[in-house]
């Protein structure tokens, strides 16, 4: 019983945590689920779903996710975040080196600097990533 709780606090930390909370589309929020993310071939697929004008592809057959460019960035360092804060989180050696490739391309925003600034008032803990990234 106590490591449950203790799983599911961490859970509920991570879950509410404000640097990883941005606004989505809900069904592309749904649709993606925990799926990793990739890069997929240009090439679309059949098993692909889009979402109009949301630059966001889904394969649902493969369980994976291709996020619009401007989002690149921000979801790299996300996940960096995370790894860096949650000793319990781990990402996969093909994922880290997708968020690295990901975060060196699509380089931080004055926006994500000026918000982390806003999070670490509300939460009262620093990014690492974006400390780093926006000094």
């Amino acid at each position: 019983m106590k490591c449950a709780e203790k799983a599911n606090k961490e859970y509920r930390l991570m879950q509410s945590d404000l640097y990883n909370l941005y606004p989505a589309i809900g069904a592309v929020n749904a649709t993606r689920q925990n799926y990793n993310y990739v890069m997929l071939p240009k090439t679309a697929s059949k098993n692909y779903r889009s979402f109009g004008s949301c630059d966001m592809i889904i394969d649902k057959k493969d369980r994976d996710a291709q996020p619009p460019k401007r989002a690149r960035g921000e979801i790299a360092r996300t996940y960096m975040y995370f790894e860096s804060v949650y000793p319990k989180y781990k990402m996969s050696r093909q994922q880290r080196q997708l968020m690295k490739a990901w975060d060196k391309k699509y380089p931080v925003t004055k926006w994500e600097c000026e918000r982390s600034e806003k999070i670490e008032k509300v939460q009262g803990n620093k990014n690492p990533i974006l400390t780093n990234r926006c000094s």
